[in-house]
C-alpha cells in the first residue's frame, strides 16, 4: 500500500443525476467518442406498495461511478505490458498510454468497468483523479463542477483529513467491497 492514498467521498443522498460531473470529466479530459471516465447509474430504494403491508416509499438514487483507485487494483495486476500503474506516492492508478497496447485486459479485469478503449488511438484511458490538477492544488474537474457539492476529494489515509472524517462520521461505504480490491471511493448512502 502507498504511504498516501487519495480518494473521494460522494454523498449520494443529494445527487440529482444532473450529469455535470460526466460532462466536466469528458470535456476537460478530452475523452473521445463514446468513452466516459465518469458516469452515473441509477438505482431504486424502498419497496413497492403492497396492500396491508407497512411500506417504505420507493425512491430513485444516482451513484456516480469512476475509477476507484483501489489499493489492490486488478487492472494493474493483470496488465500485460505494465501500462496500468499505481503511483506509490499517491495511490492513484493511471495508464501509461505510451506503452499501452489497447488489449482491454485491464477493462476485463476491473469489476467497476473503469478503463475504456480510446478507439482513435487504440489505447486505454481512465480517470486519474485529475492528477495534473491535484498536483497543483486544484480539485478534480468532477469535484469542482458538481453543483450539488456532493463530491469531496482528499487523502483518505490521513485520519484528520476532511474526507476521512466524512467516511467515519457518515459510515461511508465502498461500492462492491466483495471484490477485495479495497476501493478509495466511498459513498454516503441514503438512510
Amino acid at each position: 500500500m502507498s504511504e498516501k492514498q487519495y480518494g473521494m467521498v460522494i454523498d449520494i443522498r443529494s445527487c440529482t443525476g444532473c450529469q455535470t460531473c460526466t460532462i466536466a470529466c469528458k470535456t476537460s479530459n478530452e475523452v473521445p467518442g463514446e468513452g466516459r471516465w465518469c458516469h452515473l447509474e441509477d438505482y431504486y430504494g424502498g419497496t413497492l406498495y403492497m396492500p396491508n403491508v407497512d411500506n417504505e416509499k420507493v425512491s430513485l438514487h444516482f451513484r456516480p461511478l469512476l475509477c476507484n483507485h483501489c489499493s489492490d487494483p486488478l487492472c494493474v495486476m493483470n496488465c500485460p505490458t505494465g501500462a496500468m500503474r499505481k503511483d506509490e506516492a499517491t495511490g492513484v492508478v493511471s495508464v501509461d498510454q505510451d506503452i499501452c497496447i489497447g488489449c482491454s485486459t485491464c477493462a476485463n479485469s476491473c469489476p467497476y468497468g473503469a478503463p475504456v478503449l480510446n478507439e482513435e488511438r487504440k489505447v486505454m484511458g481512465k480517470c486519474n483523479l485529475c492528477a495534473g490538477r491535484t498536483d497543483n492544488g486544484d480539485l478534480p474537474f468532477c469535484v469542482q463542477a458538481c453543483p450539488a457539492r456532493i463530491r469531496h476529494w482528499g487523502e483518505i489515509t490521513d485520519p484528520n483529513s476532511e474526507v476521512s472524517k466524512m467516511i467515519a462520521e457518515h459510515h461511508a461505504e465502498v461500492y462492491m467491497a466483495e471484490n477485495g480490491t479495497n476501493p478509495s471511493v466511498y459513498y454516503i448512502l441514503p438512510e
